[in-house]
């Protein structure tokens, strides 16, 4: 039951985000200009308590361009896990970074050294996060994949309805 209230949360804040990109991207339409719905990529981490550890959800929202349709899509990269209180950890959650958005710092500059890698998502509740996003948020039917460092993403079309 309350993963079902974890997932409302979630897609409360997601659903926010996405009208506010879909209309920057028509009013970019209407004046002639074409810009990204989303420029570079937005990424933000949700925790959610509970009462017997926490919960943690990260979300990054980056354009992905569709050809087959022709079309440009707002992508959603969902990590989630949970770790409980007394357990190893104690409470902390860790989760990726999804880096595959395709963006990346411009510039000369020394690279960073690599931060350690964070464990995998927890597969089960992230795909769930990612199915109860994708129909709360009117993603689009099909485009739900797994991503290679675990998360699962998925497609919401920016077209003006």
């Amino acid at each position: 039951m309350a993963v079902e209230v974890w997932y409302a949360y979630v897609n409360r804040y997601l659903e926010s985000v996405l009208a506010a990109c879909r209309e920057v991207y028509r009013r970019e339409l209407r004046a002639g200009t074409h810009w990204d719905p989303v420029p570079g990529a937005l990424e933000w981490t949700l925790p959610f308590g509970m009462d017997d550890g926490n919960g943690l959800v990260r979300l990054t929202v980056f354009s992905e361009y569709v050809p087959e349709r022709s079309e440009t899509w707002a992508r959603v990269a969902v990590a989630a896990g949970t770790a409980a209180f007394m357990g190893p950890g104690t409470g902390d959650v860790a989760l990726p970074r999804y880096t595959d958005w395709g963006g990346g710092i411009r510039g000369v500059r020394e690279p960073a050294a690599p931060p350690d890698p964070a464990p995998r998502p927890d597969a089960r509740l992230t795909r769930g996060m990612a199915e109860a996003l994708l129909e709360g948020v009117g993603g689009v039917p099909g485009s739900l994949r797994e991503e290679p460092s675990g998360e699962y993403s998925f497609g919401v079309s920016m077209k003006p309805e």
